[in-house]
């Protein structure tokens, strides 16, 4: 039985050591029990091996994009002329003898080995373009965390805040009226006062091909984040009153796309509902690929965690403490009750 897609990026990710601790369980019992698992993964780590003295460097979006578009060519190309090769083979007469047939085998066998590193490479390269994204993801966070200290030194020590009063909907990201009615009016402050980039509060990991970028002459004329498509991060949720920078200290504030509001209502007229379950509430962010979540601090740290749980009291960072069901007016019962949304 060949190895799915989804298994083989499996034991790709257990052989890098990102894989979480559930996935590493799962990992292990089908090496244990799959003679095919177990062999791609001694190919993996193997190849793998001279990583281990190289020094890590970053590498730009576009190179990546590049070798991995160069990669597929060569590839399909491989492929047309293994199939043409088959072609060829089946309307060539036995009576040629047993040479023909050992060399069809043998050509066969190279071009399998060219197929097996090709897919190796096709993955290391996914996930170099992964990671970069994740990197990435981090510099705009700590752009943003920059941004946030120079606004609370003009401001008195404040973090970026609009007047809000509990019980009002935080959902609606975009809207453009006079009342604030979204938890991204807050953060919105920046780009609309120069102090970040609006283009920075995209992750890479999910920026769209049709995205357009903000200036910040055009930032200024709005109230709010124009969609969610410009915004793909959620903030910690701020009530009533502003918030001084530095009571919050190395608490988070700014985390990877929560992924229970990934997909909010278009029309602001309508009323966000939301019901718990056990798949949502294993969910990581969709911004790298499920894997975990970049978050910062207010201190500015930035780190990337595996699981939603966070903070002194362990909190799961995406949802409101006893809080099963959701309409987009919740709000934290206490301090420690770490929300981020939407």
């Amino acid at each position: 039985m060949h190895l799915s897609r989804d298994e083989l990026e499996l034991i790709f990710d257990f052989c890098m050591g990102v894989a979480t601790s559930e996935q590493l369980e799962q990992c292990r019992r089908l090496i244990a029990n799959n003679p095919e698992a177990a062999e791609f993964c001694a190919t993996v780590q193997e190849s793998l091996g001279p990583l281990d003295n190289w020094e890590v460097e970053s590498c730009p979006d576009d190179l990546v994009e590049k070798t991995i578009a160069r990669v597929n060519a060569h590839a399909q190309a491989s492929q047309q002329k293994l199939e043409q090769l088959i072609t060829e083979q089946k309307i060539i007469q036995p009576a040629g003898g047993s040479t023909i047939w050992i060399n069809f085998v043998r050509r066969l066998a190279v071009a399998a080995l060219f197929m097996v590193v090709g897919t190796v490479v096709l993955t290391s390269l996914r996930y170099a373009r992964y990671r970069a994204w994740q990197i990435q993801c981090q510099s705009q966070l700590a752009r943003i965390g920059q941004g946030i200290s120079n606004y609370s030194n003009d401001n008195n020590g404040s973090l970026p805040a609009v007047a809000t009063a509990i019980g009002s909907p935080w959902w609606k990201v975009g809207y453009q009226g006079q009342e604030n009615v979204s938890n991204t009016r807050h953060i919105w402050l920046l780009p609309k006062g120069g102090y970040v980039s609006p283009n920075d509060f995209i992750c890479p990991g999910v920026r769209k091909a049709s995205f357009k970028p903000i200036t910040t002459e055009e930032a200024r004329k709005l109230n709010d984040f124009s969609d969610r498509q410009h915004i793909s991060y959620s903030m910690r949720l701020i009530c009533d009153k502003p918030l001084k920078a530095s009571a919050f200290g190395n608490r988070i504030i700014i985390s990877d796309m929560n992924p229970l509001f990934e997909n909010l209502p278009g029309d602001f007229n309508k009323t966000l509902q939301l019901k718990l379950n056990e798949e949502l509430m294993k969910l990581n962010s969709i911004n790298h690929r499920r894997k975990g979540q970049n978050i910062l601090t207010c201190d500015g740290a930035v780190n990337f965690i595996k699981t939603r749980q966070a903070e002194i009291s362990n909190d799961d960072i995406f949802t409101i403490r006893e809080q099963p069901t959701y309409e987009g007016v919740e709000t934290p019962k206490c301090e420690e009750d770490v929300f981020l949304a939407p």
